[in-house]
């Protein structure tokens, strides 16, 4: 599956000493400093900035250094910039320093690490030549699935205890108290130097110890794998995808003008009702529509309640709320923060953003599957919005009242609520996947996303990837002949195998989506209560629709109780990929869908690294990953090439599950897909693509 080169040749022990500050601040010291380091290619780097955002204005204010295997006093801080009476070392000096990293490193180890190697790239650091090790990562791969923060700081505490986490919180106080937390240039070298040190000491200790755990529990292959997918996530980000700033104008416009409308909608409505119901001859009622509380007194004035409670006992009246009561008022607030939250959050960021560099974590979930941030690219809608009303047909408030009864599900609500006409239409603007960039009325967040000129991108989605990993994991013999045929309906199937139904029986329809929701609720781990909202049923017929199927799914049964029993037996399970689960046995249940999407969410990180490799020496480039989605974007002179040849490394993978991807141009932007036709290929070797060394 991988190579099993080790990741650094004869780790060695960490030194201890006395803690010591070696502050370099001048020529001197500098030049002393550098001739007194050894000879070796790894090198623990920390860098303090005076902001967050490489691809702006920010840059390193000074670097952290220190060789592998060094003592707490064989590190040391090389301040630049800092904005104090206190020196600094020159501009020479610092490319000095570059140049002595790019002679003699060649691996990086950091704490979140590719945060680092911007700024050091920034400065002329020759980054594309170097190896990355990762730290957090190895220490999302050793903790406990319970662990939710990973910061330097929570990690150092939890494994060393209160002391060894002081100095991070007293600095952090001090950078408050003077107001020099976004800009740390701000701060002298006196006070950020020695903590700077600390983070470089800390990370060796951290990377020198959790390197052993992963060796000890067979994961030390995996990490090494992991520290090629933190290069990759590295170039996508870097690389970034254009922003279509017009249109992110044109829609910021469009929206606001759609928001002051309903704003005025949203009170004459409210001052309405309340004239009917206390009877004044005349109203005019303002209140805050953002504000959970207010809106519950204008219902309360109205006679409506809400039919949830928050933990303190009062009405709750959150979203989950709205969107259950049959009240043209209720979808006009939904409404109104739908287009607010579209503009303020997705717009309003883009209007002079060229170009979106998102960050991709491999260190962000429990499972493995990758998490990014700023934005969040799983967050941003697929679906489309209207900001004007429409005229509906019939068949359009049925698909309405469909996407309401989903989102009403997915909040834990009673789908069952009856919608009248005059509440779908306040519920209008929630449209389908279907992106019309000719109809002005659409809205789409996707649309924002385009390719850079003589590009296209490119979509490669894998189908039922999750249930593809958990038949796998089933090993059911009639199941596994289905997955190597083309085009087949697993939910269908499954329906077929579980419930003894034929396709022509007038309830096939029920049973397959019965079947898809069982399957999903085994993979998501979802309780008979969740179960039955989804299938409209009582708890109890829930229970036995689950039952009937695990005893006729042949297999399904035995991998659930074989991950339970495990889990409670040893306190924690391994997926396909060796990665560790350590779950509470009282939760034991839940390591059947850290295995499926843990697994799933490998293999994709797998078929990245190796694409990542392959387009090496072309002009296209892997871009973004959302889900069981990549984007690419594909140079028109290599499209005939590279687009069928993506397509073929998805579906190949170390584990041989037969695996089918969907490839879509998307034109003229992410939000427009059309299928792509793919011609045939000589089939590639993959392990051409995959560079160990």
């Amino acid at each position: 599956m991988y190579s099993t080169s080790p990741l650094v040749k004869d780790s060695p022990v960490l030194i201890q000493s006395e803690s010591r500050n070696n502050m370099i601040v001048t020529s001197e010291t500098f030049k002393d400093t550098l001739k007194s380091f050894p000879d070796t290619s790894t090198w623990i780097i920390d860098v303090e900035t005076n902001g967050l955002n490489p691809y702006d204005m920010n840059q390193l204010c000074g670097i952290g250094l220190a060789p592998l295997n060094h003592s707490e006093n064989e590190a040391y801080y090389f301040p630049f910039r800092h904005q104090t009476d206190e020196p600094n070392l020159t501009q020479a000096e610092l490319n000095e320093l570059v140049q002595f990293i790019n002679d003699k490193c060649d691996t990086i180890i950091g704490y979140n690490v590719k945060f680092d190697v911007k700024f050091l790239n920034n400065e002329g650091v020759n980054i594309d030549k170097m190896k990355f090790i990762d730290v957090i990562v190895a220490v999302r791969m050793t903790e406990s699935s319970t662990v939710n923060s990973l910061k330097l700081v929570d990690t150092l505490i939890r494994s060393y205890g209160e002391q060894a986490g002081k100095y991070d919180i007293e600095t952090k106080q001090i950078l408050r108290e003077n107001k020099w937390t976004k800009d740390f240039s701000l701060s002298p070298p006196s006070i950020l130097g020695p903590y700077c040190i600390k983070d470089v000491y800390w990370t060796q200790k951290i990377y020198l110890d959790r390197l052993e755990k992963l060796e000890e529990s067979g994961q030390l292959e995996l990490f090494e794998f992991q520290c090629e997918l933190t290069k990759t996530l590295y170039d996508m980000e870097n690389r970034g995808i254009t922003i279509n700033n017009d249109y992110a104008r044109i829609v910021s416009k469009k929206i606001e003008g759609r928001v002051k409308e309903l704003k005025q909608r949203i009170y004459d409505l409210a001052s309405d009702e309340l004239l009917k119901k206390l009877g004044f001859e005349e109203l005019k009622f303002k209140f805050n529509i953002s504000s959970p509380q207010q809106i519950g007194r204008v219902f309360n004035l109205m006679g409506i309640h809400s039919p949830s409670t928050t933990p303190t006992g009062a009405e709750a009246w959150n979203e989950a709320v709205l969107i259950q009561l049959n009240n043209p008022l209720a979808g006009l607030i939904r409404q109104y923060r739908t287009l607010e939250k579209f503009r303020s959050t997705y717009i309003e960021p883009y209007l002079d953003m060229n170009i979106l560099h998102t960050s991709f974590h491999n260190s962000g979930t429990v499972t493995g599957r990758l998490s990014s941030r700023n934005p969040n690219l799983q967050n941003i809608p697929r679906g489309i919005i209207y900001v004007d009303d429409r005229e509906l047909s019939e068949e359009d408030k049925d698909e309405i009242r469909g996407r309401v009864a989903a989102i009403v599900s997915s909040k834990g609500g009673n789908s069952q609520t009856n919608l009248t006409d005059d509440v779908i239409e306040t519920w209008s603007f929630l449209g389908g996947d279907n992106f019309d960039s000719t109809d002005e009325k659409q809205v789409s967040i996707r649309n924002l996303f385009i390719p850079r000129q003589n590009y296209k991108l490119v979509s490669y989605d894998y189908s039922q990837m999750e249930v593809r990993v958990f038949m796998n994991y089933v090993n059911n013999p009639e199941m596994n002949e289905l997955m190597k045929k083309e085009n087949i309906d697993f939910h269908g199937e499954a329906a077929k195998i579980a419930f003894n139904i034929e396709e022509t029986d007038p309830e096939f329809k029920f049973y397959r989506q019965l079947a898809k929701s069982i399957t999903f609720g085994v993979i998501y781990g979802i309780g008979k209560d969740k179960l039955a909202l989804q299938l409209n049923s009582t708890p109890q017929e829930a229970s036995k629709y689950k039952r009937t199927y695990l005893e006729n799914m042949k297999g399904s049964k035995r991998f659930f109780d074989n991950v339970v029993r495990t889990i409670v037996k040893k306190g924690w399970v391994r997926n396909k990929y060796s990665r560790i689960y350590k779950v509470p046995r009282d939760v034991a249940y839940r390591g059947v869908n850290y295995l499926i999407q843990g697994t799933s969410a490998d293999i994709m990180n797998e078929r990245m690294v190796v694409i990542h490799n392959y387009l090496k020496d072309k002009k296209s480039n892997l871009l973004l990953q959302v889900h069981d989605e990549i984007i690419c974007e594909i140079h028109n002179d290599e499209i005939e090439e590279v687009a069928p040849k993506i397509k073929e490394l998805m579906v190949e993978n170390s584990l041989n599950i037969p695996l089918e991807v969907d490839i879509e141009l998307c034109e003229p932007s992410w939000a427009v897909k059309k299928e792509y036709q793919v011609t045939e290929n000589k089939k590639i070797d993959i392990i051409d693509y995959i560079d160990w060394d």
